[in-house]
């Protein structure tokens, strides 16, 4: 009993501490605009966006190596003395200064395919970074929804604290009467006297902790005030949900099956590491690359002018097809390709690993999720089963049939299924949410089809 109450005390002291939050005057707030938020808020998901544009231009560099470079050249030359020219007998003094202007054109015909390689990595640079941004907004709203449904579940928890405190209320009450009428014992009195202070604990618990994730949540999202999330509405007696309830083993892995294989079409992990493997893949070609010839063709056109006559220009034009074949150093240009080698190889290792890893946690989450749906039915029958027996035995109890340890284990029998239920509700809500992360899935429904033909 003591301990009892210095835990009331502990909790009250901390209680007092803390800013009293009505929470029905909160304002509220949706999923969506929830999720709406978060993205427009989080820097990760806006560092993904850079990214993007990033790649984008970046393959554009990349493009733009195929096309001609025409340049504008001009030189001014000034000499101390002044050049001479002897023709015979006869010496002539050229001008001290002088000017020449050039036109240089370029084409590269063949790089060794190093061009071509480059360009196709700043793609699949590209596309990574677009499958980066859309994980990225997935991840985020799976993280929004995870803390958006704890909130609710808290909320859930506070508000059936409440009940139970008010429960236990009118028992005290009842205990009363029946203390002063002599048909309650001074032991009984104070069980009833206990349990009415651990509600009242749990009920200051419950009330933290809900403050706690509003505050979570509102931190996430940008906001300085709390919100208040609205009530996700889940209809326990679904088709969708009998279903599930309904599978056995057989079925469970036959949607386990067609899970997998929406995951290989939708993933973007799964695709992430593909094109992994392809700049790898483009990386040892380009090593490759090193060992072939190069030729490019260029041309210029001069004009220049003769030491005599100021700004008289003639022009002249040159064209020149240039091949080179690299030789040495041979044994750089071969480390270099031996590396790319084993990098290719350890990107597909590592790529085969990540892919087993991301299709067992999809396997996991389609198990979770029929798991859950289990466990609701269970929980509400649970839950139904408690809340008429409670009912009967409170009404013994009344009429002194029932003995006041009774009550109170089966009070405490329906508070443990009031929180089993809410625990299945909304762990039922949170497997279907990481599925649908997994299958970058926007649409419930699109989930639901997997189930319902």
């Amino acid at each position: 009993m003591n301990k009892n109450l210095m835990m009331i005390m502990i909790f009250l002291l901390i209680s007092a501490t803390l800013m009293a939050t009505d929470f029905t005057a909160l304002p509220t707030i949706g999923l969506e605009q929830a999720r709406a938020l978060a993205l427009e808020q989080n820097p990760g998901y806006q560092a993904s966006q850079a990214s993007l544009e990033a790649a984008k231009w970046n393959r554009q560099a990349a493009l733009s190596a195929f096309l001609p470079s025409l340049s504008f050249g001009a030189s001014l030359l000034y000499v101390d003395p002044a050049p001479t020219l002897q023709a015979g007998n006869q010496s002539t003094t050229l001008n001290n200064d002088y000017r020449s202007l050039s036109l240089n054109l370029s084409q590269p015909l063949f790089m060794g395919g190093k061009l071509w390689q480059a360009y196709k990595m700043a793609s699949a640079s590209e596309e990574i970074a677009r499958l980066n941004q859309g994980s990225e907004r997935f991840s985020l709203i799976s993280e929004v929804e995870g803390k958006y449904l704890s909130a609710l579940q808290l909320k859930r928890v506070y508000q059936l604290s409440g009940l139970e405190l008010k429960a236990a209320q009118d028992n005290m009450q009842l205990a009363e009467i029946k203390l002063q009428n002599g048909l309650l014992s001074r032991a009984d009195h104070l069980r009833f006297q206990a349990n009415l202070a651990n509600k009242e604990v749990a009920q200051l618990q419950a009330q933290t902790a809900l403050q706690l994730a509003l505050q979570d949540l509102a931190n996430y999202l940008g906001k300085q005030e709390l919100l208040m999330p609205e009530e996700i509405v889940l209809d326990t007696g679904s088709q969708l949900i009998g279903i599930l309830q309904g599978y056995d083993l057989q079925s469970t892995q036959t949607l386990v099956e067609e899970a997998t294989q929406l995951l290989h079409s939708r993933n973007l992990n799964l695709k992430i590491l593909d094109q992994a493997q392809e700049l790898t893949d483009r990386a040892y070609k380009l090593a490759i690359g090193a060992f072939l010839p190069n030729l490019v063709l260029t041309g210029s056109r001069k004009f220049e002018e003769n030491w005599l006559d100021r700004y008289e220009f003639d022009g002249s034009s040159q064209i020149m097809l240039n091949f080179s074949l690299p030789l040495l150093p041979g044994w750089g240009s071969y480390a270099s390709l031996r590396k790319a080698r084993w990098d290719q190889r350890k990107t597909q290792l590592e790529a085969h690993s990540a892919s087993d890893g991301i299709k067992l946690g999809a396997k996991a989450a389609v198990i979770n999720w029929v798991s859950t749906a289990k466990q609701l039915k269970s929980a509400e029958a649970a839950l139904s089963y408690s809340e008429e027996l409670y009912a009967q035995l409170q009404e013994r109890f009344r009429q002194n049939l029932l003995s006041a340890m009774d009550l109170l284990d089966a009070e405490l029998m329906l508070s443990a299924a009031r929180l089993s239920h809410n625990s299945a509700y909304y762990s039922y809500l949170n497997s279907r949410s990481a599925l649908m992360q997994l299958l970058a899935l926007d649409d419930p429904a699109e989930l639901d089809r997997l189930v319902i033909k």
